[in-house]
């Protein structure tokens, strides 16, 4: 098994042998050392093993390519009989090379990458080609010449390249190229100006006879359905949940079909179709409770798996599962000091708004206290596209482990329940959005277990953006805020993305609001009516570190005292995803020390 473990208080990439009582993890990389070249400074994202001896590593790192800041993509295999790392495609590489888009299942292990060839003009940043890779010597070969305009390659499960698409960040135009067969001519299948909130139905897994598998908004929740790529429409709906979306669905072990459906209702909901694993999951739902034991990998002969544990409330553990003989055995702990210890309990509830809609929002309450009139802390999540579920939260446990109640709604703007709730971001940013937030408030305070006068809120990239606005807007609700990566400037934020996302991509911001200043903040520091805890990362791409920069020098200007009406604390090496461990015990030991200050439990 590959996994990353904890050691000496950093993350690494390990092998664990499974065949022994007591594995021990034999580390083979660490994030940012020299372990894949001279340079160093390189990050591991992820891993997977193409056969028995060959473990595929992807890898990203920071470089500046003709002074744009971009972010490289690579990847490495490491062979686990000889320990030689090879370089994949890495030969006449152009910032991203990391687009694994086929691997083969028999014989010597290659893979097809799908990449930007160097040597040929900054023009050619958007024009892929596709190469063939022997993962055990590192020799590659064209396959696929740079065609103009195509960012993305796709192929079948027999490694035959399929499908090229592109998009123009500045115009939002999507385009998809298709071929039947390997050798056919390219052709185009779509054509058209993507819908915010609705991305156009691209093939995820190729079928015989021109037909496809998509994902598909055009029903308002996303569901996963089968179609003719000849007349691009749609023949069947494959599967769908009322009320919510599919997240995610993954092709089989020969990409010739659907293997699994992920779905998030209250708590995340996986569907195989194949029957095999279908049923070692009915097996795991009626044994742990739904929702609560997960398969995370399996062997191809689907008789050794690794199944993950837990509960929402339980940061749990890995087990090895053998089918054939129905033996269970731990391999390790998520986290070694909580183990399978029950923490805080979590359940999803729902409540009005002050219009009328229904939100549903996750609720975790201290485990050793009445819940009646509890402090309360508000979490608003990230994105705001995206949402929040009954899983274990490395926020909200520790929140409620200090003797808080930790609400997260998912309120409007948030995914997952379909196009129309997410699109109703759209001019709703610092008010509607806000007042949904506030209307959680009201609710937990009439059931009785939130006290109205002992709420603070805390929130990260988006969430941070809420709770800044909060603290400028919403004081008479609070008693103190925490933004963490929060943007505060909004005008600033979308100048920043038209080059970071470009025009179409920016819109999505620019559409916050009609006037973006008037819900920026930062434009009115003398509002800042509660104490403020201001954190961000040096390193943050995604939410520039100017912004909080910008905000803390507002506040000062506007004869705000630091350390009384905000603190600021930036983190050199912290990102906007806090991949180092230090980083996020830095971040909750200053939270504690500021709701002690401010909202004490």
């Amino acid at each position: 098994m590959a996994a990353k473990v904890r050691a000496n208080g950093r993350q690494a990439l390990a092998i664990i042998p499974l065949d022994v009582a007591d594995p021990r993890p034999e580390v083979i990389a660490r994030d940012e050392d020299d372990n894949f070249d001279q340079r160093g400074g390189r990050r591991i994202v992820s891993w997977d093993w193409i056969d028995d001896d060959n473990l595929l590593i992807w890898l990203t790192a920071r470089s500046t390519l003709q002074g744009q800041d971009v972010t490289e993509s690579r990847v490495v295999a490491y062979n686990r009989r000889t320990r030689q790392t090879t370089q994949l495609g890495w030969r006449d590489a152009l910032v991203n090379a990391g687009n694994v888009i086929w691997r083969s299942r028999e014989g010597r292990p290659r893979i097809l990458i799908s990449r930007n060839a160097s040597g040929r003009g900054f023009e050619r940043i958007n024009n892929q080609e596709v190469i063939e890779v022997d993962v055990e010597s590192g020799r590659q070969e064209v396959v696929i010449s740079p065609q103009r305009g195509i960012q993305n390659w796709y192929a079948d499960g027999a490694g035959n390249v399929r499908l090229g698409t592109s998009f123009d960040p500045q115009t939002g135009v999507v385009t998809a190229r298709y071929r039947s067969e390997a050798g056919g001519n390219f052709r185009t299948i779509i054509s058209e100006r993507m819908q915010r909130y609705r991305d156009p139905p691209v093939p995820i897994i190729f079928l015989p006879n021109d037909r496809a598998i998509v994902l598909s908004r055009h029903e308002n929740f996303s569901g996963v359905y089968e179609m003719d790529l000849n007349r691009m429409e749609f023949v069947r709906r494959v599967y769908g949940v009322d009320g919510y979306d599919v997240a995610d669905v993954t092709p089989n072990v020969d990409r010739t079909g659907i293997g699994r459906i992920s779905v998030v209702e209250d708590r995340l909901r996986q569907h195989y179709e194949e029957p095999r694993l279908r049923e070692i999951q009915q097996i795991l739902d009626e044994t742990y409770g739904p929702g609560n034991a997960f398969i995370v990998s399996a062997d191809r002969a689907r008789e050794k798996l690794i199944i993950r544990v837990g509960a929402p409330n339980q940061a749990g553990g890995f087990y090895l599962y053998e089918t054939e003989t129905g033996n269970l055995r731990h391999i390790g702990w998520v986290n070694t000091e909580l183990r399978d210890m029950p923490l805080n309990p979590v359940r999803t509830i729902r409540y009005r708004t002050t219009d009328g809609k229904t939100i549903a929002a996750v609720l975790t309450l201290p485990r050793r206290r009445e819940h009646r009139n509890l402090p309360l802390i508000v979490m608003p999540h990230g994105g705001p596209w995206a949402r929040d579920d009954e899983s274990f939260d490395m926020w909200a446990q520790p929140l409620a482990e200090m003797g808080y109640a930790v609400v997260q709604p998912n309120f409007r703007g948030s995914s997952g329940y379909g196009y129309e709730w997410e699109a109703a971001s759209d001019g709703n940013w610092g008010l509607r959005m806000q007042d949904d937030l506030v209307d959680a408030i009201s609710h937990l305070a009439n059931e009785g277990i939130a006290d109205r006068g002992r709420v603070c809120i805390m929130g990260w990239s988006y969430g941070g953006y809420a709770a800044s606005r909060a603290a400028q807007r919403d004081g008479q609700h609070y008693r103190c805020a925490i933004s963490g990566a929060g943007v505060h400037d909004l005008p600033t934020m979308v100048a920043y993305d038209r080059d970071y996302l470009g025009r179409h991509g920016s819109q999505y911001l620019g559409s916050a609001a009609s006037r973006l200043a008037e819900v920026s903040p930062a434009r009115f520091p003398q509002q800042y009516s509660i104490p403020i805890l201001i954190v961000h990362g040096a390193r943050d791409e995604r939410v520039p570190v100017a912004q909080s920069r910008d905000l803390v020098a507002r506040l000062r200007n506007a004869g705000k005292v630091e350390g009384r009406d905000f603190v600021y604390l930036e983190q050199p090496r912290n990102t906007h995803n806090l991949p180092l461990e230090e980083d996020r015990v830095q971040f909750i030991e200053a939270v504690q020390r500021f709701l002690a200050e401010h909202n004490p439990a």
